[in-house]
């Protein structure tokens, strides 16, 4: 405060920048927006995680397998879940239907692997981008559920069995 004439004035002083209220501004936003992905995350994978729980149970409860991992879920006929294990030290996968809720124990690791399977697609179809491939059953047989897009762009599905790698069948340009 200045005096003039015995008078006291309230002289106006510029504010200055504080740049430690800035950067604790900044760091506050940013905690803010990854606390709100984290939570969309957790929010988003909360179904899946909570399946691979259940059908880990299931299988738990109705097979002898043990070391339960790799689980992957197919949609052809209703929720198709496969859960790859060991049983006395072999690998072995159970499919676990949805809509029924029986279970299947196949041999695994006597058939075509992924980085087989992903050579075979390369070298016959030519995808232009593989969606997915799950294990499953199709009529008792373990197999392969292909999707992928064609270099033309449509989509295609192939059920390929596990062990010889023939073409159960083949739906093109969905």
């Amino acid at each position: 405060m200045e005096r003039h004439d015995n008078l006291m004035v309230n002289m106006a002083r510029p504010k200055r920048f504080s740049w430690s209220k800035f950067i604790a501004i900044l760091v506050t936003i940013a905690v803010l927006i990854f606390a709100a992905f984290a939570f969309y995350a957790y929010m988003a994978l909360r179904p899946m995680a909570k399946a691979e729980s259940n059908v880990q149970t299931v299988v738990s409860q109705r097979t002898s397998l043990t070391d339960l991992h790799d689980m992957t879920v197919d949609y052809r006929d209703g929720a198709t879940y496969a859960v790859l294990g060991s049983e006395k030290g072999k690998s072995k996968v159970a499919i676990i239907h949805g809509k029924k809720g029986k279970v299947q124990v196949f041999d695994y690791g006597n058939g075509i692997s992924k980085a087989e399977l992903k050579q075979k697609l390369q070298t016959d179809y030519h995808p232009k981008k593989v969606y997915s491939a799950n294990l499953s059953e199709y009529q008792g047989a373990l197999v392969w559920e292909i999707s992928y897009q064609a270099k033309d762009g449509s989509l295609n599905y192939l059920t390929m069995d596990y062990k010889n790698g023939s073409i159960y069948r083949a739906v093109n340009g969905i």
